[in-house]
């Protein structure tokens, strides 16, 4: 990696912080998530920055994400782990009604 300066407002900095803390990750992991979702190299990597914020954010399921990246989930769950990508746990509704929705 190479090192850079950004300059930030206080309030930019402080929301970076509160919200890196609250994602478990670092500050410079959020600032590299937002160049690469906003500055795409191409569409196949604009499609997995989509889906894994679907995921984290809780709106698609690892399954789901497994058939966005392309993958079986098994290698979608390695993947998550290896990049630091909490596994989110889904509840008896949720599996219930992602059983029906199929």
């Amino acid at each position: 990696m190479i090192r850079t300066n950004v300059m930030l407002t206080p309030q930019q900095h402080l929301n970076l912080k509160q919200m890196a803390t609250s994602m478990h990750r670092t500050l410079g992991e959020l600032v590299r998530d937002a160049i690469d979702t906003t500055f795409p190299r191409d569409s196949i990597d604009r499609r997995r920055q989509v889906a894994l914020a679907a995921y984290r954010e809780g709106f698609i399921s690892l399954g789901k994400l497994a058939e966005s990246l392309g993958v079986d989930p098994y290698t979608a769950r390695s993947y998550l782990q290896e990049h630091g990508i909490p596994i989110m746990i889904q509840d008896a509704s949720d599996i219930t009604s992602d059983a029906g929705n199929a």
